[in-house]
């Protein structure tokens, strides 16, 4: 073992959102736009999706699956006057411990943010704000060590009657792959399509059917970054096609161009990512997810790198809220190189024991591409209101 990083991170969560789960396709779930503003999941939770994640998430303690949630699914559960249902609110703070290679611990905050929705109509909204440092200036609106940032903002419009389809422009998630909670996974960080500070500014036009769901977003750069060589221009989108109740398929892809590269700036870059995704739920316990994608960086004159970044993950939940996670990924940086290949592995436990509260505990393997090893421990416990 060339390196053994131990990592203890603590998340503390307030929040009205939530991740996409896409374990709820288990429940016979099989879109998102049912539980969530964001018709591709994560980020703030509709009425029903409150409901819904009272019932089925957490663990019920003997009492009946349909019970009525009552107050326990409203904001700070029923204890402030009601607001109206058109409004969505909630906020996450998040507090890390980290103890790299078992030497000293540091404490500091991971994530403080609100966010808010509004829907009215055929009219939606939604934004985020929150402080962030650094790592999140992808995010920044203002600041330097201490950054205000938004993550997300857009306004969305539903042309037709029955709201299938969802036309948004503002800083919105790219439409790409699998969205699960694990936003640090290999084939969100390759292909910079994570919902923690990847997000851009565009527009984009999501549809939600019974046997096909997708979104196409014209991406025209993050206007919160400085300056605007830096900015990609493309697009990036996803088609998922529901052949029954327990298992979907879908298709990505994403091209972007930037007159200067961040590591290269003399240069512009085309990025491709390309790739399938299937979620299965064969058994009730067992959801599976899988995605594989081809990607390339193309820098003018000069060619790039053809590589590969996979994953998959089990998810099961021998009894209701308790959930075992284990998760593989590889990552091929290119295909013409015998090194450059990194392998990772996650298993982890993961239970909502109680209105809106979960724990979960994971050990993270990590070989990575240039033959470091590294090992971390990552526990969260989530409070979201």
């Amino acid at each position: 073992m060339n390196r053994l990083q131990f990592v203890v991170l603590l998340t503390l969560v307030s929040s009205g959102s939530a991740h996409a789960y896409g374990f709820m396709l288990r429940h016979d779930y099989t879109s998102c736009a049912s539980c969530h503003v964001d018709p591709s999941g994560g980020s703030v939770v509709t009425p029903y999706g409150r409901a819904q994640g009272e019932l089925l998430l957490r663990s019920r303690y003997g009492a009946p699956a349909d019970e009525d949630p009552g107050k326990k699914a409203e904001f700070l559960l029923g204890l402030l006057a009601a607001a109206p249902e058109e409004l969505m609110l909630g906020g996450d703070v998040r507090l890390a411990v980290l103890s790299p290679g078992m030497k000293g611990v540091r404490v500091f905050p991971m994530q403080i943010d609100v966010v808010g929705a509004l829907k009215t109509g055929k009219m939606s909204a939604s934004v985020s704000l929150g402080l962030g440092s650094a790592v999140t200036s992808a995010a920044k609106i203002v600041g330097e060590q201490v950054q205000l940032i938004s993550r997300h903002h857009w306004v969305g419009y539903a042309p037709d009657e029955d709201q299938a389809f969802l036309l948004r422009v503002g800083r919105i998630p790219l439409p790409f792959g699998l969205r699960l909670p694990e936003h640090t996974i290999w084939a969100r960080a390759v292909t910079k399509t994570d919902t923690n500070v990847s997000q851009q500014h565009g527009v984009s036009l999501a549809y939600s059917g019974e046997r096909v769901r997708g979104e196409l977003m014209g991406i025209v750069g993050n206007l919160q970054l400085s300056p605007a060589a830096y900015r990609e221009r493309g697009y990036s989108g996803f088609l998922e096609f529901i052949p029954n109740h327990w298992m979907t398929v879908g298709v990505s892809s994403l091209v972007t161009h930037a007159d200067s590269d961040l590591s290269t700036p003399q240069f512009s870059t085309f990025r491709h990512a390309h790739g399938a995704f299937l979620r299965a739920s064969p058994w009730k316990p067992l959801v599976i997810s899988v995605e594989a994608d081809l990607t390339n960086q193309t820098r003018r004159t000069l060619g790039g790198p053809t590589g590969f970044v996979g994953v998959v993950q089990a998810d099961i939940e021998p009894t209701q809220g308790f959930h075992l996670v284990a998760m593989g990924e590889v990552l091929v940086t290119d295909f013409s190189k015998p090194d450059g290949v990194g392998f990772g592995g996650w298993g982890g436990v993961w239970w909502f024991f109680a209105p809106h509260s979960d724990v979960r505990l994971d050990v993270i393997t990590r070989r990575e591409t240039d033959g470091t090893l590294n090992v971390s421990l990552l526990g969260q416990v989530h409070v979201f209101l």
